[in-house]
């Protein structure tokens, strides 16, 4: 059993707030890009995807565009193919989220 003291998050509390960091991510890139995306979070809150808990293609696909995959706040890779073709790894979301802006000028 693990003992909790005040003021220190658990795993499940810090995963949670994982979670909602990468789902407002991936939202905000397909808006950028014109799209929609669902978030699918990880099966299991405590562990990431091993062997037997991934069972799902993964987030940061947007068909027609290509992947955005944040791997960590400080390591995001952009692989798309439309409307130009990148493959960049960026180490800040505001980046990403210029970038994207930049390749379609017409969006806000």
């Amino acid at each position: 059993m693990i003992f909790v003291s005040a003021g220190v998050k658990c795993l499940a509390d810090m995963r949670k707030e994982s979670i909602e960091v990468e789902d407002r991510f991936y939202a905000r890139c397909a808006e950028l890009l014109g799209t929609t995306h669902r978030y699918i979070p990880w099966p299991c809150p405590t562990r990431g995807p091993n062997r037997w808990n991934n069972r799902h293609a993964g987030n940061g696909r947007y068909p027609g565009f290509g992947t955005i995959h944040m791997y960590g706040p400080n390591n995001i890779h952009v692989s798309l193919r439309h409307p130009r073709i990148v493959n960049r790894t960026f180490k800040d979301v505001e980046d990403v989220f210029e970038f994207l802006r930049s390749l379609r000028p017409d969006q806000d």
